[in-house]
Formats: C-alpha cells, structure tokens, sequence
C-alpha cells in the first residue's frame, strides 16, 4: 500500500481491486459513524457500475453501518429508460444497495418523465437533504458521473441533462456489458454536475482496473482542465482516491 497526494487530493495505492474496496468500505463507515455524531440521519451519493463491485461487496460485510439512518442519493440515469430496464442505474442501485443494505430510504433519479420536472424534483431533494458523504469513481474519460469532457467546472446546478461522450462513455457502457449495442444506448442522461459530487464533507473516489489507468494518469499528472473532468479532484481537499495495481501503473512514482 501506498500514500501519496496529488495538490489537495490524499490518494491510496491497494494491492488489489478487493483490497480497494475494503479500505473504501471501511473509510465510509468511519465517516457515516463521524457524520452521525453530530445527525440523527444523514444523506449519501452512491455511483453505480462495475468499479464499485468490490466496495458494495465490503459494504455487505460489515455491521458497524447504521443503514436505518442513511438515505441514499445516486448520480446519474439515462434518459428515456424506466427503472425496469436492465441498464437502469435506478434498478442497480434498487437491487444492490436497496434491498441488500436497506437505508432509511433510496432517491433514485427516474429517466422515463419528462426531464425538467425530474431535475426540478430531484434538486428539491437534494437541497431539503443535503448528501454528508459522496462515492464515485472515474470513467475511461476522466469523466465524473456522466459529465463527460469538456465538464463544466463552475455550474451552480446540481442535475442536469448531459449529452454522453461517443468513443469513451458510451463505448464504456456498451464494454461492460449494459447494452448490446452503441446503436441502443442512449444519447443523453441526467447528471449530478461537478458541484454536487465534491459538495459533501467527504468524498471517496474509488477507481480501480487497467482500462482506467490512463484516465488516473491524465488526472493526477496532467493540467487542470475540464477536458479531463477528474482532474478537479486535485482541487478537493475532503476527496480521498483509491487505486489498485492496475489502476495505478501508468503513474510516475
């Protein structure tokens, strides 16, 4: 394991992706444990996909997590799909995170109604329950969320419609296995901006496998600029990044 810090940002190096998730899991119910102190409930932003495995998984192995006082927040939905289908992120988090863990309750952000009632909706609930904690990840792109390059660094929104990023993003979703095809993706998402995720007291960044090392590279290595959305992480003085070994091997250590 390995300590390092890119500008603001506190980054952790793991063995492994399990290890990864361990440590996160274990970060998060000390900062769920802190941020409760102080609350008789609190409000949390949870990512979805793949890179989050083995951070749900650590989660389903603790008991030191008062789950009955948190509700849950997640970021991002595609536009024009229900939370039936397979590709929902409202359905992951349903089924991974709702009925495994059981928060006090699950805002899931819906893609099927019509988008201006949704973001009006869903920044209601987010102002009224203000998130103590964010976990997110990284994407192919260095995008955060669904805010794709080039992201937008100074909006006061916290959702918004988002056009998604041909090559990298959709092309991500297609790779893991959440459509078969580019052609039934859809083109546009609603999105929690920049703002939103870094607006927590702590947010935990969990960023693991091969296939995203580049972007961990362009991010901590590379300029500030919205064309590499994750690099306002090093901005971030509450963000803490998790990499593993494959993660990690394109960083100058």
């Amino acid at each position: 394991m390995k300590e390092l810090k890119y500008g603001d940002l506190q980054v952790t190096i793991l063995d492994s992706n399990e290890e990864l998730g361990k440590r996160a899991a274990q970060d998060f119910a000390i900062a769920s444990q802190n941020a409760l102190k102080n609350k008789s409930e609190i409000s949390i932003i949870l990512a979805t996909g793949n890179s989050q495995l083995s951070f749900v998984n650590a989660l389903y192995e603790r008991s030191d997590i008062e789950w009955s006082k948190i509700s849950v927040f997640h970021m991002d939905e595609y536009l024009g799909i229900d939370d039936k289908h397979p590709a929902s992120f409202f359905r992951w988090m349903h089924e991974r995170i709702e009925l495994k863990l059981k928060p006090k309750a699950l805002y899931g952000i819906r893609g099927d109604v019509p988008a201006a009632e949704e973001i009006a909706r869903y920044t209601d609930l987010l102002q009224k329950n203000k998130p103590s904690i964010c976990v997110m990840g990284i994407g192919e792109n260095g995008h955060v969320a669904f805010n794709d390059p080039p992201a937008d660094f100074s909006t006061k929104e916290l959702i918004k419609i988002v056009e998604l990023d041909d090559i990298t993003c959709r092309l991500q979703q297609v790779n893991e296995g959440h459509f078969a095809t580019l052609e039934d993706m859809p083109l546009q998402a609603l999105t929690l901006t920049v703002r939103a995720l870094l607006d927590p007291e702590t947010v935990l960044v969990l960023t693991p496998e091969s296939r995203k090392a580049q972007a961990v590279k362009d991010s901590l290595e590379g300029p500030l600029t919205p064309t590499c959305p994750a690099s306002i992480l090093k901005t971030a003085p509450n963000a803490h990044l998790y990499l593993d070994q494959d993660s990690s091997a394109l960083l100058t250590l």
